[in-house]
């Protein structure tokens, strides 16, 4: 009879727990995981948020969530962006690169290099997107400086918005915000904060301002330059060293075997046992 009891709990145990979903890990983002799926979209995990959208009920609420959400949204999406490299193949962001090249080109008069980049991100073959790998991996620190640069611009134009009523700016409001939020923690924003940065010393240039000296909350215009360059030297002598492996000479190895001396083996004389 004990042993009985003992199966029974142990059966109640596992359907019990066959029943309960995995618990969501607080600390990561709800990110969609169809491996078919080309682009990996961010979104924050408001499962351990104190604050719910759900519950508010005055401005002092839809505030308090706002200042939440703005933080660990933050903290979400620089762990997310420290992983790989968010599929830099697509159309899109291989446009954006061709746009960076293009104004790289103006602005340090650079055309040689940049001539060679954008042909890189022109090409569909398997060689060349280990190529748009190398400058996606290069350029990656200021990837990443561009999405904090373009999100902490929107989390301004958020936090402005305290200041009015629960009717005027109300949840429907504040969520259509956080999805656009979420949104920018992305490589391709990334990349048109790069373009926009590049554009701005170009403007200083063509203008004459005083260029201004690059801070650690901006990205490096000189930078960009010196990484596309040394990946592009890199690329030219990887297509040169390609041009140099000599190819096998099948007339010279066929006129060798021809011409070989043959070998003459000892006659050897075969005894017959009767």
């Amino acid at each position: 009879m004990g042993n009985l009891t003992k199966t029974i709990s142990i059966m109640g145990v596992l359907l019990i727990t066959g029943c309960i979903g995995e618990t969501p890990n607080p600390f990561s983002s709800n990110l969609n995981n169809n491996a078919s799926q080309k682009s990996l979209l961010f979104k924050t995990n408001e499962y351990s948020f104190m604050n719910s959208l759900k519950t508010v009920k005055s401005k002092e609420d839809r505030n308090n969530f706002m200042d939440e959400f703005l933080l660990k949204s933050d903290m979400q999406c620089a762990n997310y962006l420290n992983g790989p490299l968010k599929k830099t193949t697509t159309q899109q962001n291989d446009s954006l690169y061709m746009s960076i090249f293009d104004t790289a080109s103006s602005v340090f008069g650079m055309k040689y290099v940049t001539d060679t980049a954008k042909a890189v991100f022109l090409s569909d073959d398997v060689e060349s997107q280990d190529e748009k790998d190398a400058y996606a991996n290069a350029l990656s620190p200021e990837i990443r400086k561009g999405v904090e640069i373009g999100r902490a611009r929107y989390a301004k134009k958020m936090m402005k918005k305290k200041k009015t009523s629960l009717k005027q700016y109300n949840t429907v409001a504040l969520k259509r915000d956080t999805l656009i939020y979420d949104k920018q923690c992305n490589d391709a924003y990334g990349l048109i904060e790069i373009n926009r940065a590049l554009k701005e010393m170009q403007t200083q240039i063509n203008t004459r301002t005083i260029v201004k000296a690059p801070s650690p909350l901006t990205i490096n215009p000189q930078a960009i330059k010196d990484k596309v360059t040394a990946v592009t030297k890199e690329v030219k002598e990887k297509e040169e060293n390609k041009v140099k492996i000599p190819l096998p000479n099948v007339e010279n190895n066929l006129t060798k075997k021809i011409n070989a001396p043959s070998i003459k083996m000892p006659h050897q004389n075969t005894l017959l046992s009767i």
